[in-house]
């Protein structure tokens, strides 16, 4: 479909909505702050529009969400800290906009968090180490942002779920991480164009071969789509 105009501020009276999906029309303008009102809430996704001004801070309100997609949107400012309330939140998805700042530290409080996509944005400093410790999460896309520093050394310590990792289009510095070969189920790693000094040549063969594996259902390969 392909419907235009703002969203009006009376859908946040459907009290008993579960699931909201506006996905690729031509919405602009701004979330209603309304939507707050939605306690039974799980899913929005408000992929593929034209919404613009700053991050819609009221979701951080919501008691129930497990998914926010907003990619590809023109969304800016920062990302609230108040957003780690959302402590079932699964999937994060906030590609492609024009996010700005440092990535919260608090994203790390997240601990039933899957994916988190922030690739194709404006956020800068160092990528914090607490998101490298929520133990459920599968994939980390960060590409083409304006991150700096160093990598954590412990990387893989804490992701034993870890399918994929972004970080390509950014100017993190330092050495490859050495532990690599603990995240045993990656299949996809991409570190292009940045500014790591050397790959850990012990290493490469455990981590190279992991790779390599196949993912027989294609459920990683579905994931992959919601990036963007």
């Amino acid at each position: 479909m392909q419907l235009h105009g703002t969203i009006p501020p009376h859908l946040g009276n459907l009290s008993f909505l579960i699931s909201l999906d506006i996905t690729n029309n031509n919405f602009h303008g701004d979330l209603p702050e309304e939507l707050a009102h939605l306690h039974r809430l799980k899913s929005i996704n408000v992929t593929s529009n034209n919404f613009i001004r700053a991050f819609p801070s009221f979701l951080s309100l919501l008691p129930n969400p497990r998914s926010v997609y907003l990619w590809n949107n023109q969304f800016s400012g920062k990302i609230p800290s108040p957003l780690s309330n959302l402590t079932k939140l699964q999937v994060l998805s906030l590609q492609r906009n024009f996010l700005k700042g440092e990535i919260p530290r608090v994203l790390g409080d997240l601990r039933y968090l899957t994916i988190l996509g922030l690739q194709h944005n404006q956020f800068s400093g160092s990528v914090p180490p607490s998101i490298f410790n929520i133990t459920t999460m599968q994939i980390i896309a960060l590409t083409s942002n304006n991150l700096t520093g160093k990598l954590p050394t412990t990387i893989c310590d804490h992701l034993p779920n870890m399918k994929g990792l972004y970080l390509s289009l950014n100017s993190l510095d330092g050495v490859t991480p050495t532990n690599l070969e603990k995240c045993r189920n990656l299949q996809a790693l991409s570190l292009s164009e940045m500014s790591l000094l050397e790959l850990y040549q012990e290493s490469w063969p455990t981590w190279s071969t992991l790779l390599g594996r196949r993912d027989t259902s294609g459920a990683f390969s579905q994931k992959l789509q919601v990036l963007g």
